[in-house]
């Protein structure tokens, strides 16, 4: 059995670290915090973290919304959604990624920005 990016790099642990290093460069972003004014945290991160293993051939624990139906509210603009996907490429890579890697998870990003960013 071929070996998952998800198990590439370490499973949870790493993919855990890799979320909350992302989330905090969002934070520190004057463009992009503002979309997470009010939202929970720790369960964002969660959701994220289980997404992320499932996109990259981990143990399916995304219990997540529609993701549509959840970002519908926030307007997202395409700008802003390619902040966000270059600060998980950013995050990636701090964590050892290769660049390789890092763009087949930026295109599993990239499959659902129709679900995401505002028409």
């Amino acid at each position: 059995m071929a070996e998952t990016l998800f198990d590439k790099y370490g499973g949870f642990p790493t993919f855990s670290a890799v979320v909350s290093n992302f989330y905090k460069k969002i934070m520190d972003s004057n463009e992009l915090a503002p979309y997470f004014e009010g939202v929970d945290m720790e369960r964002l991160m969660s959701h994220q973290t289980n997404f992320i293993a499932k996109a990259l051939g981990g143990p399916d624990k995304y219990e997540g919304r529609d993701l549509k139906k959840v970002h519908a509210r926030f307007n997202i603009t395409q700008p802003h959604f390619s902040g966000v996907a270059e600060l998980l490429a950013g995050a990636l890579g701090e964590a050892g990624v290769t660049d390789e890697d890092v763009e087949t998870v930026i295109g599993v990003v990239g499959s659902l920005q129709g679900q995401i960013v505002s028409d």
